[in-house]
């Protein structure tokens, strides 16, 4: 027993009862921030290893942190990467990618084939800083620009610590701990909701566990706007699962995210067939959660997915794991026909909490045709936003409107920032705050993701590393189809996943192609260890 009963379990499992007792009501908002100086001491006195693995656990329990009347929404996770990073500059030394040779000069080509991902950042955020200059709300920019610096730390957190397969594989066993909860949490929506009125669960949900999560602006916006139901013509609406994220999308978009993970760990423990049993059911609840979410952009960007896993599978190359990503999808396609046949009882259930007539099919299926509907509300709404971005990037085209500035381009006020004005594209909107070039640098970055997945599993020699590549390049696409409809990758529980997955990915790479054994040092004003 005394092997669970680690410094680092017993901070976490102390996490997850304080943050469960915040959001339900029963403690003060206040233990949190108890908790996360808790969580400060510990990373201070502990290995980094063992802090990374917190800090990505953590992922969906972090929480805002109310310092005082008025500002209640900084999230701690916020304070903790940035206290992360700082213990790990110290104890190891942080290397941000610059190779030299033996002779101790610095080798560009070698530094771009194996960090290009830092470089590509390095650009954007160049290209970020110069839109400030035409940006009309100076402090918008400023902000959106610390938000991107604070969390890209955890990519290079990520990548100077699970360098070697086994940390990665902890890494990964710290997200799957992450996913575990989004995933239970997404389950206690959908049974609440079939005895309590879904009017209580939306007002309940928000004043309670939202302004826990994010603050009690974010919770007062949600009481009377929010898309956590979907509406029908002539049926009651029904819940739209969103677990422990303000919107239904960012859940969509965590679950696709978490999926490479959880199928790369069933592989990995295919000969523990209880725990290869269990992470299956997290895949198979991964994939309800997307369907469940009524996300029409997830369910649309699944078919270019579809496309590359056949074309590969039918071209013969790796048929056995292609097979196993193609079963993946199935069972996605699967649960997404079921939903069309809901089980009348359980739809009966929120149809007489609204007065409404019961039915035999959840609806879903008319949300599904109302994708090719262009005078459907949202769908006509998004066009005209899109049209409204291009007309801007036309004006703009060099540096945009300024980075977080996109309120400018629709003509709205400051406070539309926090309903969450954007393009929902995530290429226009940041074609349309930090011009042509900064996309450009974007679509960089995903390009080189691409690439990095195709390497891992043209090259690994472990074949469940060769499953992530082949999965997180096929989720990636997933992902980058998926945010032609939507900015939900900005969602900073979202990102941060992302950044870890993508970290990992990397360092599989560099391992695949040998990087380990190139002389890697830091910058000078890093240099304080040798790691």
């Amino acid at each position: 027993m005394k092997k669970y009963f680690t410094s680092l379990n017993v901070i976490f499992a102390l996490e997850v009862i304080i943050v469960v007792l915040a959001a339900a009501g029963l403690i003060p908002r206040e233990a949190i921030l108890i908790w996360t100086g808790l969580a400060v001491f510990y990373m201070i006195f502990s290995s980094v290893e063992d802090s990374l693995w917190l800090t990505v656990a953590s992922i969906p329990l972090y929480a805002a942190l109310p310092l005082y009347e008025g500002f209640d929404t900084l999230a701690n996770w916020r304070i903790l990467v940035l206290i992360l990073f700082v213990c790990l500059f110290f104890k190891k030394g942080i290397s941000i990618g610059l190779v030299r040779d033996e002779k101790g000069k610095i080798c560009f080509a070698r530094s771009l084939k194996f960090y290009l991902a830092e470089y590509w950042f390095i650009g954007f955020m160049a290209v970020a800083l110069l839109s400030f200059s035409v940006a009309s709300y100076k402090i918008l920019a400023i902000k959106k620009f610390i938000f991107l610096i604070n969390i890209f730390l955890i990519f290079l957190i990520a990548r100077n610590i699970a360098k070697d397969k086994e940390r990665i594989l902890k890494v990964w066993q710290a997200a799957l701990t992450g996913g575990i909860i989004v995933i239970a949490v997404s389950l206690l929506q959908f049974f609440i909701v079939l005895f309590v009125p879904l009017y209580d669960f939306w007002q309940r949900w928000a004043v309670k566990v939202i302004s826990a999560f994010y603050g009690e602006n974010l919770a007062h916006l949600l009481t009377y706007s929010n898309t956590w139901f979907a509406y029908y013509q002539a049926n009651p609406p029904t819940l739209r699962l969103f677990s422990v994220f303000p919107d239904s999308h960012s859940f969509a978009m965590f679950s696709m995210l978490l999926l490479p993970i959880v199928l790369t760990l069933a592989l990995y423990f295919n000969n523990k067939k209880r725990l290869r049993l269990f992470l299956i059911i997290i895949a198979v609840l991964s994939f309800f959660g997307i369907v469940m979410s009524g996300s029409r952009g997830a369910w649309l960007s699944v078919v270019p997915v579809f496309l590359v896993a056949f074309y590969f599978y039918f071209k013969k190359i790796e048929k056995e794991l292609f097979g196993k990503a193609l079963r993946g999808l199935f069972i996605f396609v699967f649960l997404f026909v079921l939903s069309v046949g809901y089980p009348p009882m359980l739809y009966q259930f929120q149809a007489w909490q609204v007065g409404g007539n019961s039915s035999s099919t959840f609806n879903f299926f008319e949300r599904a045709k109302s994708i090719s509907d262009l005078e459907e509300m949202s769908n006509k709404g998004r066009l005209e936003i899109w049209q409204a971005s291009l007309k801007s990037l036309a004006k703009h085209p060099l540096l945009g409107v300024g980075l977080g500035n996109y309120v400018v381009v629709l003509d709205e006020k400051v406070s539309s920032v926090k309903k969450g004005a954007s393009a929902h594209n995530l290429y226009l909107d940041f074609a349309s705050e930090i011009g042509l070039f900064g996309a450009l640098f974007l679509v960089g970055m995903f390009v080189d993701l691409l690439w990095s997945s195709w390497l891992v599993w043209r090259h690994s020699k472990e074949v469940y590393f060769k499953f992530f590549g082949l999965l997180f390049g096929l989720y990636l696409i997933w992902i980058l189809g998926y945010s032609f409809f939507d900015v939900v990758l900005l969602n900073d529980k979202v990102l941060l996943l992302f950044l870890v997955s993508a970290a990992t990915l990397y360092n599989l790479r560099n391992l695949a192609c040998n990087a380990q054994e190139i002389t890697t040092k830091s910058l000078p004003f890093f240099n304080l260890k040798k790691q």
